[in-house]
């Protein structure tokens, strides 16, 4: 009996503290804090080379993104993209591991013009959702209308964990594609 009870204990704290694989929101907790990616048969070399790869062929001004780098260990960049109705400006940092990476959102900014919801004009933190991890319930709640529908000004909430999901696919298939030859040239 005893090592059944201990045998359902690790199990229960296992899967309580297991590596979420794609970003999700929520409003008890805000969005996933990080996710992790596994890399089937990849060492953290081959990694990096390809999430270096990765950035030069999707952003306009590689040099520009790459914000810091440690080889085959970690990897920091920003972009600017628009989601919806909106421009955001994200950092991710990524951690590199033998047949794994950590996705990390560690900031994201909206860009707010003249006259709109009586903020300063320019890059604002959307500190509503935890993306740099400093949400409390209340900001949280603040969130929804009494009928549980988002209010006006975060309706557009969903639509963040799907960006940075595609993003991660993007870099995921990027990672595990093979070199492709081109035709001639």
């Amino acid at each position: 009996m005893r090592k059944i009870v201990l045998g359902l204990l690790m199990v229960i704290s296992f899967s309580a503290y297991s590596q979420e694989t794609e970003f999700t929101f929520n409003s008890e907790r805000g969005m996933s804090d990080f996710i992790v990616t596994t890399v089937e048969g990849k060492t953290a070399p081959e990694i990096y080379k390809k999430m270096i790869h990765w950035i030069k062929v999707t952003y306009k001004n590689p040099n520009e993104v790459i914000l810091s780098t440690i080889e085959n260990e970690y990897l920091r960049f920003e972009g600017v993209s628009d989601i919806s109705t909106f421009k955001c400006k994200y950092q991710i940092e990524i951690s590199i591991r033998e047949g794994k990476y950590k996705y990390d959102l560690i900031g994201f900014q909206v860009y707010v013009g003249p006259n709109q919801l009586g903020v300063p004009v320019g890059w604002n933190d959307f500190k509503s959702i935890n993306f740099i991890k400093n949400s409390t319930k209340e900001s949280l709640e603040n969130m929804y209308k009494k009928d549980g529908t988002y209010r006006a000004w975060c309706k557009y909430t969903p639509e963040i964990p799907t960006y940075f999901n595609n993003l991660n696919k993007s870099l995921f298939e990027s990672i595990v594609s093979a070199v492709k030859k081109t035709d001639g040239w």
